[in-house]
């Protein structure tokens, strides 16, 4: 009789755990499916691809060292939606800086979000993947100039294995603190053309494209897998954008050869746009 009721009881603790674990899906569903009313706060996360540096003008009162533009995707959804954002973005963030880590004087990007937010969006773990970085120091390579940066490929392929499961910690984290968010993850702008040659403007031989190319693809896996393991939106933008590489006639993306003051290989102002007019068709 004991053991028939510890059997019993053990069935049904399963049953509610299995029960609870089948609502997480169809919660995340419901919060998809219900429109985020005007005046609810929004909290942006993330890198430069969200923050936007080199597209004027910048956000007043922002942190210069973040590189954050008043015309950002999340500024321009902000703006559009009527809704209340706070703008943790920051160049250079890594998910760590999201998490637990500082960065440029500001606190993790994660204590922006309070219990009170209705949509989150986040553009993160390039920075993880030195993928910006490895572009820029392979280019400046290619260039022929000295001064530049290295990369260490072993690094870079060790962390393509665990970035998604960082992506994943952040969508947790951005739950745990705002049940009732909107999760909107926003993967990063293909910027080389995914097939064939390059450009003027844009240096890189044809091993380091090939490395580029494949890093590329394995990040924006890691980012789909991350947002449907969490039931998060996806908003693709790296298919989206495959046409407006920074060597297409109608580029989102800037070049490595860029006029002072624009950031090399980043979200040029038509980019941000097209991203913003993606966020908002999922939001619908």
């Amino acid at each position: 009789m004991g053991v028939q009721r510890f059997l019993g009881m053990g069935v049904i603790v399963g049953a509610a755990v299995g029960a609870m674990l089948a609502m997480q899906p169809a919660q995340a569903q419901a919060r998809a499916a219900t429109p985020i009313p005007a005046g609810s706060k929004y909290v942006a996360l993330g890198s430069s691809f969200a923050a936007g540096p080199g597209i004027p003008p910048s956000e007043p009162g922002g942190p210069a060292a973040c590189g954050r533009s008043s015309r950002n995707y999340a500024n321009l959804v902000a703006g559009h939606l009527g809704l209340a954002l706070t703008d943790a973005t920051c160049s250079g963030a890594t998910t760590a800086n999201v998490l637990t880590t500082s960065q440029a004087g500001q606190p993790p990007q994660i204590q922006a979000v309070t219990a009170d937010t209705r949509l989150v969006t986040m553009t993160i773990g390039g920075n993880d993947v030195d993928y910006l970085g490895s572009l820029d120091s392979y280019s400046c390579q290619d260039s022929g100039h000295t001064s530049c940066g290295t990369v260490d490929q072993a690094a870079i392929t060790a962390g393509l294995k665990t970035v998604g499961s960082r992506i994943a910690a952040v969508i947790d984290a951005v739950r745990a603190r705002a049940p009732q968010a909107r999760v909107v993850v926003v993967d990063y702008q293909t910027i080389l053309p995914v097939t064939g040659p390059l450009c003027t403007g844009v240096p890189m031989s044809d091993a380091h494209l090939a490395f580029e190319r494949n890093l590329r693809v394995q990040l924006d896996a890691a980012t789909r897998s991350a947002a449907a393991d969490r039931h998060a939106t996806l908003v693709d933008v790296a298919t989206a954008s495959v046409s407006h590489n920074a060597c297409s006639t109608t580029p989102w993306i800037e070049k490595y050869v860029v006029p002072t003051g624009i950031a090399s290989y980043h979200p040029k102002p038509a980019g941000m746009a097209a991203i913003a007019t993606m966020v908002e068709g999922r939001l619908s």
